[in-house]
């Protein structure tokens, strides 16, 4: 991989969060930042890379509790993703640190970007940060403040309106669209504090391009001809085309702070003692692989209590389970901590992989995007396998051998139906989001796959139905109540039932 990560120095991190909020809610984001005679853009700029991805607050309550279990990836006895259970916390933590951190880093540096042609690229990635945030929080509660966010900056909105998803959609693709034209290979940019890669700007062209197909796809089902324009226009553009380009941001072990895996550093800081971990691999997860004798599998998981990494081994937790079968949770697979759990393990942010399943449902659907559904499947499940090497070489990675094993045994199905091919398309790339349990998420519900079996649970709030989204962060009736029912009011009860716009 050639994305390496760029040590960053505590006194950059510091410079950069002493104008960035660490609060969450917009009374932070929308604060005017306190004067700045000469604000450290770099070191800004970086910290806006590092919380695009979010941090532990999001990622532990959001993703690993809710989003991941609610499709499955992981389960726990009382978790609230696996029993369709209500949390304010744990729901509204993806809200709350998204306007709280990231989308007020990005605001505030922006607000201090001179509007010189010497800070236009920096202002170019800062749009399309911006989309990776702002997609995934309208995909987690549907309509949400979008205009008017940030304008506490120059505009004095301290209570900004929420958007329709539609409009969202619409100005995310035109973002894209534009952001990815304006780069300039000629003018400067952040050298090495660019940490996704090292300021060169064919390739962040190329993660524009391939961010617009995965926010073009989305709107496949509630308007078809939009979603087909923009992901034949992102192809034509040119989108990621090897692992080399996928967008991995690397982390250090320690000390726990910004620099660290946002997932993994609290998952083993706080919960995995020798196997002791309350949330394990689901049943649905492991019986998948193991039924297809993944060699993924190996990397992925663990009986962390023994060091068990084979295959055979491997046991998931039931999503419905209300005790560990057996009695011990210690024979239960935990996320291999050699690999992929390590404290220092590299996040997936958007991968060549997932470039390639895209690509492979739009030549299912007959879109203009050069080659085959077949060709693009398997390219996927190669990458998918192949940038596994990430994690480092404590787990041997998969070979070509075992690779061709699997495709040959598992062909795509091309003699199948539209639907039979977007079931394994959709499925491969389910595989391939663990821990992004919230773009898994958005993708179960725009296609219905994998097929899940839900969860009736008298914990549950959905009456045994899979969640359609997530509960509002709650701080919102007092500190922007008038915008808030009206949101509902458009949208629907605030509820995990409640169907956002492109779920159709």
């Amino acid at each position: 991989m050639k994305n390496k990560f760029i040590k960053i120095f505590c006194i950059a991190i510091v410079s950069a969060m002493t104008v960035a909020s660490c609060d969450k809610g917009f009374e932070e984001m929308n604060t005017n930042p306190n004067a700045l005679t000469d604000p450290a853009i770099n070191s800004m700029f970086t910290l806006a890379e590092i919380y695009v991805d979010g941090q532990d607050f999001s990622n532990t309550r959001g993703n690993n509790i809710y989003a991941a279990q609610i499709v499955q990836h992981f389960s726990a006895l009382t978790g609230a993703g696996s029993k369709y259970a209500y949390s304010s916390e744990y729901s509204g933590a993806l809200f709350g640190e998204s306007y709280g951190k990231g989308l007020n880093q990005i605001f505030q540096l922006m607000s201090v970007l001179p509007d010189t042609p010497e800070s236009s690229n920096m202002r170019q990635a800062c749009r399309i940060m911006k989309v990776f945030l702002f997609q995934k929080l309208t995909d987690t509660y549907g309509d949400i403040p979008y205009f008017e966010a940030g304008q506490g900056y120059n505009g004095n909105v301290f209570a900004p309106k929420y958007d329709t998803q539609e409009a969202i959609y619409n100005d995310l693709l035109k973002e894209l669209d534009e952001a990815g034209d304006a780069l300039d290979a000629g003018k400067p940019f952040a050298g090495n504090a660019d940490l996704y890669y090292q300021s060169d700007v064919a390739r962040w062209k190329k993660l524009a391009n391939s961010l617009m197909l995965r926010v073009a796809m989305r709107l496949s089902k509630v308007n078809e001809p939009k979603a087909k324009e923009y992901v034949e226009k992102a192809f034509a553009k040119g989108v990621f085309t090897s692992n080399d380009d996928s967008l991995v941001l690397e982390h250090e072990a320690g000390p726990p702070g910004v620099k660290t895996n946002p997932i993994t550093s609290a998952w083993v800081r706080n919960d995995l003692n020798g196997g002791d971990s309350n949330i394990k691999f689901s049943k649905t997860y492991i019986d998948l692989l193991q039924s297809t004798n993944d060699p993924r599998l190996r990397i992925y998981a663990k009986i962390e209590s023994t060091g068990d990494n084979s295959p055979a081994s491997q046991q998931g937790l039931a999503n419905d389970a209300k005790e560990f079968p057996g009695g011990d949770k210690k024979l239960f697979s935990d996320p291999n901590t050699s690999t992929v759990l390590r404290y220092d393990a590299p996040t997936l942010i958007l991968s060549y992989a997932e470039v390639q399943f895209i690509l492979a449902e739009a030549a299912v659907k007959n879109w203009n995007v050069g080659g085959t559904a077949q060709q693009y499947y398997d390219n996927g499940v190669k990458a998918a396998m192949d940038i596994l090497t990430i994690f480092g070489d404590k787990v041997p990675a998969v070979s070509a051998t075992e690779y061709n094993t699997y495709i040959t045994t598992y062909p795509f199905k091309s003699a199948g139906t539209e639907s039979e091919k977007i079931e394994q398309i959709i499925t491969q790339k389910w595989i391939l989001l663990l821990f992004n349990g919230f773009e898994a998420f958005s993708e179960y519900r725009r296609t219905g796959f994998p097929v899940l079996v839900p969860v009736n649970d008298p914990l549950g709030q959905t009456n045994g139905t899979i969640p359609r989204r997530l509960i509002y962060d709650q701080s919102e009736l007092l500190t922007n109540p008038d915008n808030y029912k009206e949101a509902i009011q458009r949208q629907g009860l605030d509820l995990m039932t409640t169907r956002i716009w492109w779920d159709k």
